[in-house]
Parts: structure tokens; C-alpha cells; sequence
């Protein structure tokens, strides 16, 4: 006996025959089957796919009501296919661990309509469907995922709203799991070589079935008794527009020994064709659901997701809340009770590989271990320039571990400074500056220091003119030192000028050495003109210390010759302002 007049029948058994009207639309209404595998929920696939030799085989009761909203001139939105009572045989089994192949075969057993103008027979063969699943990332990753393709032959029963065509339904599967929860979701588009629009019926252009687009998410317990899941599926047409459908089902799955019995129901929404008003399955199924906790025990690592309830590594912590529930948690007082081995025991950043103290805590900058101070500085010894020698604690230290030279920053080292803790000058030995005749010019730049002057003459009296300006760097001279023309003889008119160098050498006892430097332009040879300048500065020396009295060891005379103008020798001007004598001071206190 073939499969179709097994159908026929089943159809004669139960019904009375259709009525003699228009022939009804040849197309399947039912989208919506349970997944053979049922590695997700009932209908959502989770991305898995069964391993080699695994199977799952079962049976369900399926009851539908308001399958088909039929809009005509004269009727609005009535239901047409009220009650559908059905039957599914379904059977799936890994081929390999990453290929999965199923069937499903569905019976009308019993439907009820309302008056229709064209016959629905109450009884028949649903569309016989083949499934295939291709698992392309498995459950050692973050997420599962499969990509699977279902095909329904054109073998059912036109009579029955069951198809005469051929469908085919691409689908991609993903999952993760969270502990005690996994998240899956799913999208696929039912595609058809025959579509049916009901206008052609005397009904409503939105009364259409033909290629339609769904995406689903799921949830489900990973509990090793009782498992509750949620499933949510929403599907529109391509190829038409104007509705949309929406099914929540609501499913408990507890297995026997072997055998699993589930039951799942939920209501539907949108005036979708595929979509009824109320579902209902009820079934079992055997093969796939085995003894859980046996199989944790034996150890296969991609069935842990089924045993959240058990410990398998023996750390105190579920496998269901157990990052890694192979491997145990540490158990040397610093488990986070994440189940995981912590490869940072003190959780101080420094992995236990590279940690020199792996159970204290400390930056990674001291490889994982305390901060010390050894000098009792405040100053930890990483931060420390000298760990071994105490930060100055006299209100002037900086910060960096190591014991102030000059604790009043002012360039004068403790040690020659006559007011360490005052911030003060070179020229006063690290004391404030001073002013003895009260003048506003600081006595290290008053060319009178005891003797009350105006800024305006170095210091001094304006009835004694200062030809002579203290710096920092030298004793600036504001009139040319003469020489007799290309020779070193200093002339009379320049006495007065080298008698004030005298006295402010004798009056500013801190300078300890003044460099006498000879210059020329670059008139003559620069061997003549070195000879030349060198003599013109020991002459200034000379006059220096024979009628200035100043000490031989603060003077020294250097001549450069043409080497260093000031100005460009091209011009009468820059020549003369080459031809010069600088007082550089080398040395002072």
C-alpha cells in the first residue's frame, strides 16, 4: 500500500466526503513543526547538532485553532479552518559530529471549518518534510551556530490545506549558554514554488501564502530534571504586505529514564493565515534524552550544558554557574567562586606566572609584591631614587626619595649654603640678597655697596659716574679700553676706566676669577691679530695688578684674536665694536 492510499483511507474513515464546491487553494497553511533534534526548545534550534550515532525519535499531538482568517465582501476576518486536531512523526541522528539529517511526517487527523466557498476535506496527509544540519561553530565557543535547510514534498493533500507544491526552508541557528539559562535564536525564510493568493477565492489580497520571512528567540532552563522554555516566533511575507503573525509558546520537557514527554502551547497574534489563534503539542520522544547525570559522570564535555546541577570537577560549584566546570576552582583562600581556576591568585593584575608573590598583593611595576619603603621615607622604594637613604623631612623635600642637597632650591648646595633652609643667591652664599646703604641696587650688583647711590649709576653717587655694570656673567664696561694703533700699550684716557674695574674687583671680594679677554676685527693676518689680542690683554692685566692692586690668581688674560666678533667686520662700525677687551667672570662664591 502506497502513502497516498493509505491517506485516501484515513480520509474516508474520518469524513463524509467534501462538499461539491469550488476546489480548495492547494497550499500549505502550517509553517510552524517541532525540530526532530530538539537540542533547543521544541521548535528553536539552540546552533547544536547531534554527535555521530545520536538520535531522537517521537510523536506528537498537535491542536491549532483559527488556522485561516478569510476576508470577503461579505465577511470580515472570519475564521475559516476553526480547529485542526494533527499528528507529527518526527526522527533525526548525527551522521557525524557535524552533520545532523531528520524527517518529519505530519497527519491531519481531524479539522473543522466554517463555511467556506471552496471544499476542505476534514482529514489527510500533512507535507512530509527532510531536514539537514550543518554544525559550524560547536559548544567549545562562545556561541553555537548551524546553518540547516528543511524541504517539504509535494506529497500531501490538496484537499487538506496541505501542500502540492515543493518548499524549501533555509535556516541559521545560534546559541549561547549563561549558567543555568541558554539563549538561542533563529532565522529562516519558508521559500515556495507555488504561492496562493485568496482573491482568487472571492477573499481578501492580505489572505496570502506564499514565501514569508521568520525570525525566532528562545529560552530554556539547563536543568537535569524539569526543563521549562519560551520560545517567541514572528514571520511576514515577502512577497505581500499588510500582516503580520506572532506565536509565544510557553513548553515543559521532563525525561524518563531514556524518554522525554513534553507539552508546549501559546497563543498567536496578527491576522497572518500561518498563524492561529492557539496552539497546543503534546508528545515523547527517546533516543537523545538519555540519563544526564550518567553522562556527566562519563565525561563528555559538550553534554555539560544538560547537568547544571551537578559539580563534575568537585570544586563546591555547580556546573550550572561553573565558568569552567572541567577544572577546579583554586583552593588557596583566594577562589572568586566563579568555579574557575584563577590565574591571578591575589587579583593584584600580575598573573601567577609572572608574580613574585603570588598570594600578596602589589603593582606590577614591583612584579606583583608589596611596596616597602627600607628608608622609612614615605617613599616606596620602586618610587624611590635612593631606597636606601631617607627623603630629607626639614619641609624642603621633593618627592623623590633621595636626601636634598640643596634644600631651599636656590642653587647653593647645604653645604656651602650660609642659609639652608632660606631661599637665597649665589653671590650672597645662599642668603637673601642684601642692600647695606639702602640704595634698592643689592650689594653683589652695587659698584658702592656702603656708599648710598641711585640705581640709575650702578650704586653709586651721580657725581662719581659708573663706567663699570655688575652681571651675572661679567663685569660689563660701558666705554672701549684704547690701545695705541696695532700695538698692546693701553692708553692714558682708558686709566679711569681700568681703575674702576680695580675697585669693583676689590669691593666685590666674591668674585674669585675674572677671564680678561682680547678681541680685534679681522685687519691683518689672524696670526698677527692673535699675537695682537693676546698682548692687548695681558697690558689690561698688567695695569690691573700693578696700579689696581688686584691678587695675580682672579685675573687671567686669553686673547682670540678674529675669531669672535661681535659684528660684521665689513663695515668701519662693526670693526671698531670687534676691537674690544671683555671682563668674563669665571669663578665666584
Amino acid at each position: 500500500m502506497n502513502v497516498r492510499t493509505l491517506v485516501a483511507a484515513l480520509v474516508a474513515m474520518t469524513s463524509v466526503g467534501a462538499l461539491a464546491q469550488t476546489p480548495g487553494p492547494k497550499v500549505d497553511l502550517e509553517e510552524l513543526y517541532l525540530d526532530p533534534a530538539g537540542l533547543g526548545t521544541l521548535t528553536v534550534g539552540s546552533g547544536e547538532t547531534l554527535k555521530q550515532g545520536k538520535f531522537r525519535v517521537g510523536a506528537a499531538l498537535g491542536y491549532q485553532y483559527g488556522h485561516l482568517q478569510y476576508s470577503t465582501a461579505t465577511t470580515a476576518g472570519d475564521v475559516v479552518l476553526r480547529d485542526r486536531l494533527d499528528a507529527q512523526l518526527f526522527g533525526a541522528v548525527g551522521v557525524t559530529d557535524w552533520l545532523e539529517v531528520g524527517a518529519t511526517i505530519p497527519v491531519i487527523i481531524q479539522q473543522f471549518t466554517a463555511k467556506t466557498p471552496f471544499d476542505i476535506a476534514p482529514a489527510g496527509l500533512g507535507t512530509p518534510q527532510i531536514h539537514a544540519r550543518f554544525g559550524l561553530l560547536d559548544e567549545r565557543r562562545p556561541l553555537t551556530l548551524s546553518l540547516g535547510f528543511s524541504a517539504g514534498l509535494p506529497l500531501g493533500s490538496s484537499v487538506a490545506l496541505s501542500n502540492q507544491g515543493f518548499w524549501v526552508v533555509p535556516r541559521l541557528n545560534l546559541g549561547h549558554r549563561f549558567g543555568l539559562f541558554t539563549l538561542m535564536g533563529e532565522v529562516g525564510a519558508t521559500i515556495r514554488n507555488n504561492a496562493v493568493s485568496f482573491e482568487s477565492f472571492g477573499g481578501s489580497y492580505w489572505d496570502y501564502v506564499g514565501n514569508s520571512l521568520h525570525v525566532s528567540a528562545a529560552l530554556r532552563t539547563n536543568s537535569t530534571a524539569v526543563r521549562g522554555e519560551l520560545s517567541v516566533r514572528v514571520s511576514t511575507p515577502l512577497q505581500a504586505q499588510g500582516w503580520l503573525g506572532v506565536e509565544g509558546l510557553l513548553g515543559l520537557r521532563v525525561p524518563i529514564k531514556q524518554t522525554e514527554v513534553f507539552v508546549e502551547l501559546g497563543p498567536g497574534f496578527g491576522g497572518g493565515p500561518n498563524t492561529p489563534g492557539f496552539r497546543l503539542y503534546a508528545g515523547a520522544n527517546f533516543g537523545n534524552v538519555e540519563d544526564r547525570k550518567k553522562r556527566c559522570v562519563e565525561g563528555e564535555p559538550y553534554e555539560l550544558t544538560d547537568c547544571p546541577d551537578l559539580d563534575r570537577d568537585g570544586d563546591g560549584i555547580k556546573n550550572g554557574v561553573d565558568l569552567a566546570p572541567l577544572a577546579p576552582e583554586d583552593k588557596d583562600g583566594f577562589q572568586d567562586e566563579d568555579g574557575a581556576p584563577d590565574p591571578d591568585n591575589d587579583q593584584d593584575g600580575v598573573l601567577d606566572g609572572d608574580d613574585q608573590c603570588p598570594n600578596e598583593k602589589g603593582p606590577l611595576e614591583n612584579h606583583g609584591c608589596p611596596d616597602v619603603d627600607s628608608d622609612h621615607d614615605g617613599i616606596v622604594d620602586r618610587l624611590d631614587k635612593c631606597p636606601q637613604a631617607a627623603e630629607d623631612l626639614d619641609g624642603f623635600e621633593d618627592d623623590d626619595g633621595c636626601p636634598d642637597l640643596d634644600n631651599d632650591g636656590d642653587g647653593v648646595e647645604d653645604a656651602k649654603d650660609q642659609c639652608p633652609n632660606e631661599k637665597g643667591i649665589v653671590e650672597e652664599q645662599g642668603c637673601p640678597a642684601k642692600d647695606t646703604d639702602g640704595d634698592t641696587v643689592p650689594n653683589h650688583l652695587d659698584n658702592c655697596p656702603d656708599v648710598k647711590g641711585v640705581p640709575e649709576n650702578a650704586g653709586c653717587p651721580a657725581a662719581e659716574k659708573q663706567l663699570v655694570v655688575i652681571t651675572k656673567e661679567q663685569l660689563r664696561i660701558l666705554e672701549q679700553v684704547r690701545f695705541a694703533t696695532a700695538k698692546a700699550a693701553v692708553l692714558p684716557p682708558s686709566y679711569k676706566l681700568l681703575d674702576q674695574v680695580a675697585k669693583v674687583l676689590k669691593t666685590q671680594a666674591r668674585i674669585k676669577l675674572v677671564r680678561i679677554e682680547g678681541h680685534t676685527d679681522n685687519v691683518g693676518t689672524p696670526a698677527v691679530n692673535m699675537k695682537l689680542s693676546q698682548g692687548r690683554a695681558d697690558s689690561v692685566r698688567d695695569y690691573l695688578l700693578k696700579k689696581g692692586g688686584v691678587p695675580a690668581e682672579r685675573l687671567k688674560a686669553v686673547g682670540f684674536g678674529q675669531d669672535r666678533p661681535l659684528e660684521s667686520n665689513s663695515t668701519a662700525r662693526g670693526r671698531e665694536a670687534n676691537r674690544r677687551v671683555e671682563f668674563n667672570i669665571v669663578e665666584q662664591e
